[in-house]
């Protein structure tokens, strides 16, 4: 029996984010299959994914993954100096509110999970062209997002970036990125993104 269960299901970026930070920790982990709706007992925001590790239940990723990096031994997913956690925390937290507000509420639409009118698609869709140039710049100052080692702030924005290609308008912003075209190469052969790459990806919406 493993000591931590992911409640969550493959295709969520936020379930695979948690469970890269496994595998970078050399965590073991039971992934729970679960959707938002049957979350409510674990998390009252109805949101995946949340772990429970014997007695402790706990939700929001980022709270997740920071449990994570102080319980566990393994790889530091956060840098050790207080400017290199700051940046960290800026790149996560620019994930989590810029990129996620804006490509991830488009993916959401383009899937039928989140239904919304053409004209919020077309901002959801303008915002993530003003977004993703800022963290190609980014990328083209440093090999991963928070500096030259990999931390969390990349293992957030992986899992979101890896579905640009399978949408073609965020395919062409992309193929924009050149910094992030780079980056999603490098990381996209790391041992934790082949253990967790989803077995079947969501169809997009008629």
């Amino acid at each position: 029996m493993t000591a931590i269960k992911i409640h969550g299901m493959p295709p969520s970026t936020f379930t695979r984010t948690v469970r890269l930070a496994c595998h970078e920790k050399g965590i073991d982990y039971e992934l729970v299959p679960t959707t938002p709706g049957d979350i409510t007992a674990l998390n009252p925001f109805r949101k995946i994914p949340a772990i429970t590790h014997g007695d402790l239940v706990l939700y929001e990723s980022t709270a997740i993954l920071r449990y994570f990096d102080r319980a566990f031994p393994g790889p530091k997913l956060w840098p050790e100096d207080s400017v290199g956690i700051a940046r960290c925390d800026q790149w996560v937290s620019a994930i989590c509110d810029s990129l996620v507000n804006a490509a991830l509420r488009y993916m959401a639409s383009r899937y039928g999970f989140l239904p919304a009118p053409a004209e919020m698609q077309q901002k959801y869709l303008d915002k993530t062209r003003e977004v993703v140039p800022i963290f190609d710049r980014q990328l083209g100052k440093t090999r991963y997002l928070a500096g030259e080692a990999m931390t969390a702030a990349d293992l957030f924005l992986a899992p979101l970036y890896f579905y640009f290609p399978d949408i073609p308008e965020l395919k062409m912003i992309a193929d924009s990125a050149p910094n992030c075209a780079r980056w999603a190469r490098e990381m996209s052969a790391r041992p934790s993104v082949l253990a967790t790459a989803p077995a079947d990806k969501p169809r997009l919406a008629a």
